[in-house]
């Protein structure tokens, strides 16, 4: 007998079959993601493990194809040292270092500059920077071996060639020392591989260097042209030079250009062991250019001659001294002091304190000390009838004094304003007859002239010194151009006490 199922059971079952059908409908996406998060976690349990091992399922060849076999592949060459050529291989040693996190302390390399100051040695000097004391003795030694007596002026620069040492950051390693107390002559210690130190006296060649100096006169003609780069006394000579034939009082004005040509003597590597010497010069004076050029003829001495071949020495000097002018001529004048009218039997050259004054000529000394309202008074006498007198001087020149000879040119003292005088000036007398004369008024007539093979060779030598007051390196370029100390490989400079 069949049983029919109830009107409440037919109820039950009635509402179970949707849910059934929705079921039904989505167990494939749950299948589908089931099997996903299957897969990934197989994944990751084999990251964790290692690649699985993958059983190969073998299957019975096929009759009609071929059975292939794989040989071994040929074992790969050893690797030598040429393999790494062009690649620096860090020593074992290095490479631990790597491995733990440390790297080897560096030796740096460094130049230092020393100064010697007074009463220092070099022995002392390097204690001061702390260098071990078997080695500063050892460079002591060896230095002084080199300089065989000769001492080291307070002034002279040490350079010094220096490294750490690793482990050692307070105990400095000298690898040299030189000193050049002569730009032709250098001193120098060098360290050795054995860790001794040895001496080697380098000697530089010398030779001629034409250059020119041109500039405009602003202040006293000495002081522009050093200025500008010339040596003082190349400039000394160029003034005397043209003292004969210039008027400084009335022809030297600010702004005038001039050109001095110098020969300097400088080593192989650029230091100039002489600054100069004058070889000629011009002054444009606007209305005139005044040349001298020096000239030795054949058995003679050598001297300044104007571009015609003339000596520009005269018997006297047109006037004594350079930076002045005329502030109170010759003849009668109110005096500034007295007040009242006086014959003024000199002329007085205004210039600074201190100006050197010149001998106006060849002569003897016959009176030097104060001479009333002169002040501090020289008197020269050139000859027999001709004379010259210096007053108000601050004091003489080296070894002024009565009966002394003097030489055109000298200095016999210096500008002041002793006696009876408003400031500072140079009262020049001239005396003909033992009477005085105005000094502007005299001529006096060149002393020689060139002629024969002299005049032809001097027209070669004044046509090559003109061309190079024009055409010849400035004395500034060149000196730009002259080749630094090499200094030491991977060195740093470092400054030092009296460094600048």
């Amino acid at each position: 007998m069949t049983d029919f199922p109830s009107p409440s059971d037919r109820s039950k079952v009635a509402a179970i079959a949707p849910a059934g059908a929705m079921l039904a409908l989505f167990r494939p996406f749950l299948f589908a993601t089931g099997a996903i998060a299957a897969a990934l976690g197989t994944l990751m349990v084999l990251h964790k493990s290692g690649p699985p091992e993958i059983a190969t399922i073998a299957s019975p060849p096929a009759a009609s194809a071929p059975q292939i076999v794989l040989n071994d592949p040929p074992a790969a060459p050893a690797v030598t040292s040429a393999d790494f050529q062009g690649f620096q291989l860090k020593p074992e040693g290095a490479q631990r270092e790597q491995a733990s996190g440390q790297e080897a302390p560096a030796a740096d390399r460094y130049e230092l500059t020393l100064r010697l100051e007074k009463g220092d040695t070099v022995e002392k000097m390097l204690a001061d920077i702390d260098v071990a004391e078997a080695d500063r003795k050892q460079i002591d030694e060896k230095l002084q071996a080199l300089l065989k007596k000769r001492h080291i002026a307070p002034g002279e620069e040490i350079v010094l060639d220096m490294q750490t040492v690793p482990g050692q950051p307070d105990a400095p390693r000298v690898l040299s020392l030189s000193v050049r107390p002569q730009p032709e002559h250098e001193y120098i210690v060098r360290r050795q591989d054995d860790g001794s130190y040895a001496g080697e006296l380098k000697t530089y060649k010398v030779s001629p260097r034409i250059v020119r100096v041109e500039t405009e006169r602003h202040g006293s003609l000495q002081g522009s042209g050093v200025a500008a780069g010339a040596p003082s006394q190349a400039m000394i000579e160029f003034i005397r030079a043209l003292a004969y034939d210039v008027d400084f009082q009335r022809e030297l004005k600010q702004g005038q250009k001039f050109t001095v040509l110098l020969e300097q003597f400088v080593t192989s590597d650029g230091k100039v062991t002489h600054p100069g010497r004058l070889l000629a010069g011009e002054l444009n004076l606007g209305k005139r250019t005044v040349t001298v050029i020096r000239f030795r003829p054949q058995g003679g001495a050598e001297g300044f001659y104007n571009a015609k071949g003339e000596s520009v020495v005269r018997s006297f000097l047109r006037t004594p001294m350079d930076v002045s002018k005329v502030t109170s001529g010759f003849g009668m004048r109110e005096h500034p002091i007295l007040g009242y009218s006086a014959m003024h039997t000199g002329v007085d050259f205004g210039a600074p304190m201190g100006t050197p004054i010149l001998a106006a000529g060849a002569g003897k000394v016959v009176m030097a000390g104060y001479n009333g309202g002169y002040g501090l008074f020289v008197k020269l006498e050139h000859t027999k009838d001709i004379g010259t007198g210096y007053g108000h001087m601050s004091r003489l020149g080296p070894g002024i004094k009565p009966g002394v000879s003097v030489r055109q040119g000298q200095v016999i003292g210096f500008v002041g304003s002793t006696g009876m005088s408003t400031g500072p000036h140079l009262h020049y007398e001239f005396y003909r007859g033992g009477h005085p004369v105005n000094p502007l008024a005299q001529k006096f007539a060149m002393q020689a002239s060139l002629g024969g093979k002299d005049l032809q060779r001097f027209r070669a030598v004044a046509s090559q010194y003109l061309a190079q007051m024009k055409n010849a390196p400035r004395a500034e370029e060149a000196a730009a151009t002259a080749l630094p100390r090499p200094t030491p490989k991977e060195a740093v400079p470092q400054l030092a006490k009296g460094d600048e």
